[in-house]
C-alpha cells in the first residue's frame, strides 16, 4: 500500500491532468464542430476531479487518493457522468512519469466509456 501511495503523489495528480487535457484536444483535432463543447466538458472533468470539494474530488492536499479513485472506479458509469454534469464520452487512466499505464487496486484500465480504448483495451 506504501508503493501505490507513493505513486500517487503530485506529480501523478498532474500527469492525469495532462492526460485528460491532452485526450480533450485530440478529440478537438479530430472533430473540429464538437471542439468547443468538448474542450469544456474536459474542463468541467478536471474541475471537478480536482478541486477537492466535490463528491468526486480524487486529491488531498495535490496529492491523488486511492481510496477516491478506487470509489469512483466502483461507481455505475452513468452515475459518474451525471456526477460530473457531462453529456460525452470519458475515460479517466493514470500514467507514470514514463506514460506507462497504472493500474490502481479494483480498476481494471481506467474510469468511464467501454466506448473508449487505451492502450487496445476498453476502458472499464
Amino acid at each position: 500500500m506504501a508503493k501505490m501511495k507513493e505513486r500517487l503523489n503530485f506529480n501523478s495528480a498532474m500527469l492525469l491532468l495532462l492526460i485528460i487535457s491532452l485526450f480533450a484536444i485530440i478529440k478537438t483535432a479530430f472533430m473540429p464542430d464538437e471542439g468547443a463543447k468538448l474542450a469544456k466538458e474536459a474542463e468541467i472533468i478536471l474541475d471537478k476531479l480536482t478541486n477537492g470539494y466535490d463528491e468526486i474530488s480524487l486529491l488531498n492536499s495535490n496529492a491523488l487518493v486511492a481510496e477516491k479513485v478506487i470509489k469512483l472506479g466502483q461507481m455505475d458509469y452513468n452515475k459518474v457522468k451525471n456526477l460530473l454534469g457531462v453529456k460525452n464520452d470519458f475515460c479517466i487512466y493514470f500514467e507514470d512519469a514514463t506514460g506507462n499505464a497504472i493500474r490502481i487496486d479494483g480498476i481494471s484500465h481506467g474510469i468511464g466509456s467501454n466506448r473508449i480504448y487505451v492502450n487496445g483495451e476498453p476502458c472499464e
